[in-house]
């Protein structure tokens, strides 16, 4: 019969390896900002060209990487959408 303090030893090396639960949420793909800059996310394997509207300046188009990329500050930059592959 296996002992408590074995028991214990196994419940606490079990519970090491759940996943951690996520103290943040996931990245979203496309356009989303925080408090100081405006970002789009691409998700996808290929590069991708976007628009990108600009509250006071001109609006620009951009291709972008899978991942993060930083197009500005915001609320300078307002919105980013896909317009289709570089």
């Amino acid at each position: 019969m296996l002992s408590v303090r074995l028991l214990t030893a196994l419940a606490i090396v079990a519970a090491g390896l759940v996943a951690p639960t996520a103290t943040a949420a996931a990245e979203p793909c496309g356009y989303w900002y925080d408090e100081t800059y405006a970002y789009y996310s691409h998700c996808g394997p290929t590069k991708v060209k976007i628009d990108v509207d600009v509250a006071w300046g001109r609006d620009y188009t951009a291709c972008v990487k899978p991942g993060r990329s930083v197009l500005g500050t915001w609320p300078q930059v307002t919105n980013a959408w896909y317009i289709g592959l570089c």
